[in-house]
């Protein structure tokens, strides 16, 4: 049984949770709050046995064997390497952190800790996109990748208010890209691999941070679009195109119902059910990873991690 502790008190954490419980062998121990009071209310549904309002306390207890990471995005890096120097296992949401130089710090950590470090990006673990991998050839040669998540946050609204929130404030790695341009491109990445160059544009907002923005990514023979934004919303799906079709997309951040749309008119479904939470699949290869003693998983890969926040670092508003 793998003891799981959590840093972060949001929603995701809550859904991180329900993936834990229908899991058999793993269960929550302890929750880090700054507040007991906080961390009490968000655990009082959960059993939890262990409230932490210090982090080094965590880091060093012998309650817990692995830490989820659900903190503001520039707290990342160092939550993650303090709790890999108390020997804990740490699977951290994306992004893994703002910096390519931060993530290099955390791989480190990893190796020289001997523990298990994964960016917890549940699409790329999905059987949906594996089903895309399995069928990608019946579309030929691929030449486009148009990926976007466009979705207008209400945190904008306080913006535009005078409220600035974590996710606009540059101080805690806001911003559209870190926030969810990250889906689309680490999708792209999964699946394509490094491209030969990339650039970008952005709109930048009253607290300095990118409201939305768009990357393009050069290949030998392809080009793949990555459009982000918080102040914006799009109705329009993602697709891979080749010169026999396309796959289509739904949705970059669940990959619930994928098809090939051929030349001919012809629509084929190569969906396959999935969990409606599909934190259980990142889960699920994190607890393998643990269990087989791997440091770091062949799917959301060191190298891709560091590769989606090189590009990232690259493209956003400095």
């Amino acid at each position: 049984m793998i003891r799981i502790g959590i840093i972060g008190t949001s929603k995701i954490s809550h859904q991180f949770i329900e993936a834990v419980q229908m899991m058999e062998d793993c269960k929550i121990e302890a929750i880090y709050s700054r507040s007991l009071e906080k961390g009490k209310k968000f655990g009082e549904k959960y059993n939890i046995e262990h409230y932490y309002t210090s982090l080094d306390e965590m880091a060093n207890s012998d309650s817990i064997d692995m830490v989820y990471i659900a903190s503001p995005n520039s707290l990342h890096a160092n939550q993650a390497i303090l709790m890999m120097k108390g020997k804990k296992h740490v699977l951290c949401e994306k992004p893994l952190a703002t910096t390519a130089k931060d993530v290099n710090r955390m791989y480190k950590a990893s190796k020289d800790n001997g523990v298990t470090l994964m960016e917890a990006m549940k699409t790329t673990l999905t059987p949906n996109f594996f089903s895309i991998k399995k069928n990608l050839h019946k579309i030929g040669k691929i030449r486009a990748f148009t990926g976007n998540f466009c979705q207008y946050s209400s945190r904008y609204d306080d913006l535009k208010g005078g409220k600035l929130t974590n996710i606009f404030n540059p101080e805690f790695g806001g911003g559209s890209a870190l926030d969810i341009g990250i889906y689309p491109l680490y999708f792209c990445i999964s699946l394509f691999g490094q491209p030969n160059d990339t650039y970008s544009a952005n709109i930048k907002l009253s607290s300095g941070v990118e409201g939305l923005g768009t990357i393009v990514l050069k290949y030998d023979d392809m080009i793949a679009t990555v459009m982000h934004s918080k102040i914006t919303q799009s109705f329009i799906p993602n697709e891979i195109q080749g010169e026999l079709g396309s796959i289509v997309i739904n949705s970059i951040s669940n990959l619930r119902e994928v098809s090939i749309h051929y030349l001919d008119g012809n629509i084929e479904d190569i969906s396959i059910e999935q969990s409606e939470n599909s934190m259980v699949y990142e889960l699920g290869e994190f607890i393998n990873l643990i269990e087989n003693k791997k440091l770091e998983s062949d799917i959301n890969s060191f190298e891709t991690s560091k590769k989606v926040i090189e590009i990232l670092e690259k493209s956003r508003i400095k």
